[in-house]
């Protein structure tokens, strides 16, 4: 009777060792996982794609915004209920930016390399910042 219990059980894990996957098949999914991975970039800096600032205009604001980029060509002109982001061309990329309402400077200040900066111009023009940093 005990061996029975014996080869019952030995017969159990078996089947179970089947179900549950050798080591060769979970390093073979880790190998899939981590082969997009780099480590040319990263902490303690955005990497070129990385967003560097996002301008959201409120659908209710009437007036002027532009927004002047010094790392970039030409300005944007922002309408109402519009979304605009620029992302970082190179890793690393750093980048005066000013925002202008209504003519007036209403953000002024260097992007660095490790921020990412969030602007929303409201119904009123009044401006809400958010930025994060790695």
């Amino acid at each position: 009777m005990q061996r029975r219990r014996v080869l019952a059980s030995l017969g159990s894990l078996a089947f179970l060792s089947g179900c549950l996957g050798g080591p060769a098949e979970s390093s073979s999914e880790t190998e899939t996982e981590t082969a997009t991975t780099t480590d040319e970039c990263g902490w303690p800096q955005f990497c070129e794609g990385s967003e560097m600032v996002e301008v959201a205009v409120n659908g209710g604001f009437d007036g002027e915004v532009i927004l002047k980029p010094a790392c970039r060509e030409g300005d944007v002109e922002l309408s109402p209920g519009e979304t605009v982001t620029l992302t970082r061309q190179v890793d690393a990329e750093t980048c005066d930016v000013k925002l202008l309402v209504d003519g007036e400077a209403a953000y002024d200040e260097r992007i660095q390399d490790y921020e990412y900066v969030t602007l929303r111009v409201g119904p009123n023009g009044e401006i809400t910042r958010r930025k994060e940093e790695l």
